[in-house]
């Protein structure tokens, strides 16, 4: 299927995933994973969210803080907050979130409380020291 992407074969492409997409559960997270992005067909999906890339020349482009979110657990893509904070030294802040804390895994779903808590709290003093350098 990359070899369809790459190459530029619409049809082909779409015609695959439209063998995917039959599996009922892939075919909701498909469609709920691609809300966000305009797109005619799966082509023009893919297409697009390949584009969302950070390599380390833009990475170090960014001026402004970052907080970045590092659940215990994480199923979707461990060790990238990590990976993210190392592309941009300095501007980067990570906070960890653990199961011990009732926070682990993607957003940490069972506790957001304490997520806003500590993510307005980061947010405040980030604003502060803007403000008052």
């Amino acid at each position: 299927m990359r070899d369809s992407l790459d190459g530029g074969d619409r049809e082909r492409f779409n015609r695959d995933m439209g063998l995917a997409v039959k599996i009922p559960s892939l075919a909701r997270t498909l469609a709920f994973r691609g809300r966000p992005y305009e797109h005619n067909d799966w082509f023009d999906l893919y297409a697009a969210v390949r584009q969302y890339r950070l390599d380390p020349e833009t990475a170090a482009s960014i001026r402004t803080p970052l907080l970045i979110t590092d659940p215990e657990g994480e199923q979707f893509w461990p060790g990238q907050s990590r990976q993210l904070s190392g592309l941009a030294p300095g501007r980067a802040d990570v906070l960890h979130f653990g199961a011990d804390e009732g926070a682990a895994y993607h957003c940490q779903p069972t506790g957001r409380l304490l997520t806003e808590n500590r993510m307005f709290d980061w947010l405040t003093d980030a604003v502060a020291a803007a403000v008052h350098p």
